[in-house]
């Protein structure tokens, strides 16, 4: 009874801070631009699709923590429609090129962190995800959820 209220209430937040400390680290430890034009290309397309799945999904429906917001809905176009989870994969895509330009073993430490957190936060939101929208079963089996066509 105490751990399920604990989850419910701590576990999201704790997610977050998991993922906000690892960015924050990454941000802080070197430079946040990288090194050569092939991995500022990649932050690009990663900074590209993350403001984009945000510009979709709308702010007012929208939540940092991997909780359902009153009156959300449903959004399943631009990116959303071949990904449920753009956002997340958008924070991957732009710090690879920064953990590999400016590799330390904390810095690879904290990227296994930050995908550990948002792997732990898509489990945790798809649930909650399922209780809320009628049709989001039938969008989990038409969309992967990271990778398009692998995971």
């Amino acid at each position: 009874m105490l751990f399920g209220m604990l989850k419910k209430n701590i576990y999201p937040y704790l997610l977050v801070f998991m993922q906000m400390t690892a960015l924050l680290y990454i941000a802080a430890s070197a430079s946040v631009i990288s090194d050569n034009t092939a991995g500022i290309l990649v932050e690009c397309a990663g900074i590209f699709l993350g403001v984009r799945a945000v510009y979709i999904m709308k702010i007012n429906n929208m939540n940092i923590a991997p909780t359902i917001r009153k009156n959300s809905e449903l959004v399943v176009t631009g990116p959303y429609r071949i990904i449920r989870h753009p956002m997340y994969i958008a924070q991957i895509i732009t710090v690879i090129p920064l953990i590999i330009d400016y590799y330390s073993i904390y810095r690879l430490g904290a990227l296994v962190v930050l995908i550990s957190a948002l792997l732990l936060k898509i489990q945790y939101e798809e649930k909650k995800l399922v209780d809320h929208f009628p049709g989001y079963k039938e969008y989990q089996s038409k969309t992967n959820r990271l990778l398009p066509f692998i995971y």
